[in-house]
């Protein structure tokens, strides 16, 4: 009886459950594209907020939402856009096409970051900044020339090693612990003349992201940084045309339409400099020396259909500068990308990309009879595959990529029969790294975001390769090797691997406040041995072997976010700590050049580097404008079982780019009628010297000693730039129009060092600074649209 009544009421149960009706659900997705261009906007705000949810559009402007079948009011943000209402009536699946505008107001404001107003204190990344071209376009630069990586030394954590100096540093990292990516594929030099100027036409470039901690787990490869750069689709609607002249250059730009489908789009941008001009406000010591850069990119999109875009995008540049000294130095780089996208589910995407980047840089001597040519490169091929999906609450990504390097450290040739110089041909270096990777982020509550990733990295080392072995209990060098294996070609000679684990934390604390932490493990394989005392330094790329293990950093960030205003001031304060193991350093004295034996002049070091940053920043409004401060500290140690390699004793001593105060001004004004002044000020530590502490005789000569590597300091550097600039459009749709900018570069002609170094006469040593830029530079710059 009791069976019986138990089987009674779970009938009755079951029945019940069936016979209730589910709610229905849909799928809610759409596109949301520019109402002028057509192209899709990344990183706009959708929310409905009667429920609470809200999402990011995707890189091809893509949004979607699981719900309820029902009505809805879908809002849609993002800077320098019009905000749109769009009511939905959802009784099945749909797809929206939504358009925005750009505000009227835009002519007169200055937009200092592409995404939503409120990413700052919503989105879980931290140590991250993303510039809006246009932005950058009224910073007050050398010469009118727009430059990217001018405008990210204004930013907290950003620095560079003075006036002159190639790449930039993070948080107190190395230039080469930088990934600076040109549509996917690796930059290996950023800069045009010797430093002044980044090797990228910013015409080109549709939008900048800098990654200083909390990395994607999709990259790894450099400890410091992520730069990543994605060149313009061309228009598909017509065919537009610019260019640009200023004192040392000149700009131009092509896009639009190749077929009536508007399914092909062009890209086709270029720069010319004659810097000439430029080098005679250097020192007298450059008196005589001529230079002369380009560069050149081009892109071709394809739209197959709704579900599958390709594209592929070239990029070159050049330059040439010669010294007065008949010597005559060249750098090239090359660029190629091929990317296919494809939508193969609402919520799921998947993007192929082969990569190639080659860089090489030679120095011909043009002396009669010791003439020469010694050259150098770099080359990176690259296949890999990524996945990302997007569900309500979750965002997973997930993927895997492989490297070929082929490294050439140098060849030394004579130029030409009379000269007397002998041929050295060092041996190439090849190299292999594979990465697979896989992250999600996810939103727990309203309050809590987490996003975890994980990465692991392999590196071989392969022949064809000759590698020495050296007697133990001794240093290495030239006359302690005790023998040599050789290595087939494909034959591994070392392997590396290990897992980069890497995590973000969100905690909400109202609208308009969040803290924020994140952890990150990087591993680098290739490493950059530079000579850093020459004003136009000779590096080269070396391998990970048995000799040089890969340089691996952990970083640590906590921060606090809060916005005022309806989020036109964002505020931050951000805390890092970084330990680094295997840094390479140099030996005292070492030959880094055409060395056939280099791992004996090379060092393992230890590293740390900690600070905090803050940041003010104005986002909306006719007065816009930064405040940004940084203190950090770089240090590194090299302990070794032997006294003659120590260096300061074994003691901690600051890198070469060890700067502990850094202070960027930054604002600009609308002063109406297309009327724009721009101001900097920048501040920063003289960064570390080696300056001589006694002298010596030798051999009947006069010798300066030196002791402790970086125990002295350059004079500290400071100077103020500033610009006016007109903007000739009374309206947003006009096509034609044009803008004049007028700068005056280091207003009070601030003689700021560059270095010190040191001569020596039969009885002193003498000190001079050498400062590059000691006046104040005025220049006039012509952008014309059509």
């Amino acid at each position: 009886m009791k069976n019986g009544r138990l089987l009674l009421l779970v009938g009755c149960v079951l029945l019940w459950l069936t016979g209730a009706p589910s709610q229905a659900r849909g799928k809610l997705e759409g596109t949301v594209t520019d109402y002028l261009t057509g192209k899709p906007i990344t990183g706009v705000s959708v929310s409905i907020k009667a429920i609470g949810k809200g999402t990011i559009t995707d890189e091809r402007g893509r949004f979607s939402f699981d719900l309820p079948f029902g009505d809805y009011l879908l809002a849609f943000s993002a800077v320098g856009y019009r905000t749109q209402n769009t009511p939905v009536r959802l009784v099945d699946d749909a797809n929206l096409a939504i358009e925005l505008v750009e505000e009227a107001k835009q002519l007169d404001e200055v937009i200092i970051t592409g995404k939503t107003l409120d990413h700052n204190v919503k989105e879980v990344q931290m140590s991250a900044l993303q510039l809006d071209m246009r932005s950058i376009r009224r910073i007050p630069v050398v010469f009118g020339e727009v430059d990217i990586v001018k405008a990210l030394t204004l930013q907290p954590g950003v620095a560079t090693a003075g006036e002159g100096a190639g790449g930039f540093n993070v948080r107190g990292g190395r230039v080469d612990q930088n990934l600076v990516l040109l549509d996917g594929a690796p930059l290996f030099n950023t800069s045009h003349l010797l430093g002044f100027f980044t090797s990228v036409n910013p015409d080109v470039i549709a939008d900048v992201t800098l990654y200083k901690g909390g990395f994607p787990a999709a990259y790894g490869g450099r400890l410091s940084a992520l730069l990543t750069m994605n060149t313009k689709t061309g228009n598909e609607e017509k065919v537009r045309l610019s260019g640009g002249v200023s004192p040392i250059s000149s700009r131009f730009l092509a896009e639009g339409p190749l077929l009536r489908t508007k399914k092909l789009t062009f890209l086709v941008g270029g720069r010319a400099a004659y810097p000439n001009y430029l080098i005679r406000q250097f020192p007298e010591r450059f008196e005589g020396s001529r230079a002369a850069f380009y560069d050149l990119n081009a892109k071709l999109t394809y739209k197959i259909n709704d579900k599958n875009q390709v594209s592929v995008a070239g990029y070159r540049s050049f330059d040439r500068f010669r010294f007065p000294e008949d010597t005559l130095y060249g750098w090239r780089s090359n660029v190629a990308s091929l990317r296919w996208n494809r939508v193969l589910a609402p919520n799921l995407l998947l993007t192929l990309r082969a990569l190639h980047s080659d860089y090489a840089f030679d120095i011909e001597g043009l002396q009669e009879g010791y003439g020469y040519r010694l050259t150098s490169s770099i080359r990176h091929r690259e296949l890999r595959a990524d996945l990302l999906y997007t569900s309500g609450r979750h965002r997973l990504e997930a993927g895997a990529n492989a490297i070929g390097y082929v490294l050439s450290p140098g060849e030394r040739r004579p130029a030409g029969e009379a000269s007397v110089v002998n041929p050295m041909i060092l041996a190439r270096e090849y190299a292999r790294e594979m990465a697979a990777y896989a992250s999600e982020e996810f939103v727990v509550s309203p309050v809590l975001t987490v996003g975890v990733g994980l990465r692991y990295s392999w590196f071989r080392n392969v022949g064809p390769r000759t590698v020495y072995a050296y007697q133990e209990g001794v240093p290495r060098d030239s006359t302690t090797i005790a023998g040599a294996t050789d290595y087939a070609k494909g034959q591994v000679t070392q392997a590396y691997g290990g897992w980069e684990p890497r995590v973000s934390l969100r905690l909400g604390l109202g609208e308009n406040n969040a803290v924020k932490l994140s952890y990150n493990r990087m591993r680098q394989y290739i490493h950059l041995i530079s000579n850093t005392t020459a004003i136009s330094p000779v590096d080269f790329w070396k391998a990970s072997d048995p000799f040089v293990p890969p340089q691996v950093a952990d970083q640590w960030a906590v921060g606090f976010f809060r916005n005022y205003r309806d989020h036109a001031i964002e505020t931050s304060v951000e805390a890092f700590y970084k330990d680094i193991t295997d840094l390479v350093e140099y030996q005292n004295g070492a030959t880094l050049l055409m060395n056939p034996t280099l791992e004996a002049d090379l060092l393992r070091a230890k590293g740390r580097a900690y600070g905090a940053e803050l940041s003010i920043q104005k986002n909306k409004g006719d007065l816009t404008g930064q405040v940004s401060y940084t203190y950090s500290r770089s240090l590194v140690a090299v302990r070794t079982t032997f006294p003659e390699e120590q260096v300061n004793e074994g003691e901690s001593y600051p890198s070469n780019y060890d700067k502990p105060h850094n202070l960027a001004l930054s604002a600009q004004y609308a002063l109406g009628k297309g009327w724009t002044f721009a101001g900097n000020f920048v501040y920063s530590t003289g960064r570390p010297a080696t300056y001589p502490d006694g002298q010596y005789v030798y051999n009947g000569a006069l010798v300066s000693s030196y002791a402790r590597r970086n125990a002295d300091r350059i004079p500290d550097t400071h100077r103020l730039d500033v610009s006016f600039s007109r903007d000739s459009r009374r309206s947003k749709e006009q096509q034609r129009y044009s803008t004049l900018v007028f700068s005056l570069y280091n207003l009070y002609a601030r003689k700021n060092p560059y270095s010190i170094y040191f001569t020596r006469s039969t009885t002193t040593t003498k000190s001079y600074r050498l400062s590059v830029l000691g006046t104040v530079i005025p220049s006039l710059t012509l952008n014309v649209y059509f």
